[in-house]
């Protein structure tokens, strides 16, 4: 409860944020375009992109464009819940009108609707590096992916429910993981080095560093099985390739103990990367599963 209390008195002492069932425009900085829109708290229990916001609103000077500071979901920031009805990040285009996370959803669009790139802050409890997600296959999304400076680009097709991404002209998604201590760090300047790059902004003495990028393409998921409880193995770390024919989880049973010999093992029927694991708010899955590919691959 005090962690909670902590939480929300950090947020109330960021100018303009406020409870409210529609986004907040926390900042428009600068004037014409091109415009970037940032946006954090598409879900409410992942408040670090919002102090990424207020840091940006109070150092970033344009020398062209406009930046626009956007806090999607305040509503379940407030109250610390991933969603209050539906996941938002999976309502959009949404329905004017509708109740919850779907009516929200075309309001944020109507925000972001004019924005030449809009870059999405998400947090993951999954212990692994930060990773940019791209939705679609072409040079200048992945461009603006490879502009935040960040190594691992994850291309994750289109879904049958839709994220903010899926409905703007050029978009990434960042996901910081909670389990670095420099994510914060991470996500400021992701952002910081695309403004960088679109001459939105100067660079005032960035260090230089040469990124040798990873691509991925999500291919499936590991799904929990029907029959038992599963949890993946200790040795298995996101972005590390499991072959075919490795165990890479292990059934527990309720109510039974096993000994090493009895123990029933899951083997992979395919060569993949482990992306997500570890990550609490995914049900029914034990984690997401990537294949490497190359950059030509990427942008085809």
């Amino acid at each position: 409860m005090k962690e909670r209390l902590t939480r929300q008195e950090n947020l109330y002492a960021i100018d303009g944020l406020r409870l409210s069932d529609g986004p907040i425009l926390l900042a428009e900085i600068g004037s014409g375009h091109p415009i970037v829109a940032v946006t954090a708290a598409m879900h409410g229990n992942e408040e670090m992109g919002v102090f990424v916001l207020d840091t940006l609103r109070k150092t970033v000077k344009p020398e062209k464009g406009t930046i626009r500071l956007i806090v999607a979901n305040p509503l379940a920031l407030f109250n610390d819940k991933r969603f209050l009805y539906d996941d938002l990040n999976r309502a959009f285009p949404g329905e004017k009108g509708s109740k919850g996370e779907r009516g929200l959803a075309p309001k944020i669009l109507e925000l972001v609707g004019d924005s030449d790139y809009t870059i999405d802050l998400h947090t993951t409890r999954a212990p692994m590096d930060s990773i940019v997600i791209v939705n679609k296959k072409d040079p200048q999304r992945v461009a603006l992916a490879e502009a935040t400076g960040i190594q691992k680009i994850v291309y994750i097709p289109r879904q049958k429910d839709y994220a903010l991404i899926d409905f703007v002209r050029c978009g990434v998604g960042i996901e910081l993981s909670t389990q670095n201590n420099d994510a914060y760090k991470e996500g400021l300047t992701a952002v910081k080095n695309i403004l960088i790059s679109l001459g939105i902004t100067k660079d005032e003495g960035r260090e230089e560093r040469t990124v040798s990028h990873e691509y991925y393409q999500l291919i499936g998921s590991l799904p929990q099985p029907f029959f038992a409880q599963a949890e993946l193995l200790p040795e298995v770390k996101n972005f590390k390739q499991i072959s075919k024919g490795q165990s890479f989880g292990q059934v527990s049973y309720e109510g039974t103990v096993m000994n090493q010999a009895e123990r029933t093992y899951l083997y992979a029927e395919e060569d993949f990367y482990t992306v997500f694991a570890g990550e609490t708010t995914y049900t029914g899955i034990l984690c997401l599963k990537a294949k490497r590919i190359s950059r030509e691959e990427m942008v085809k």
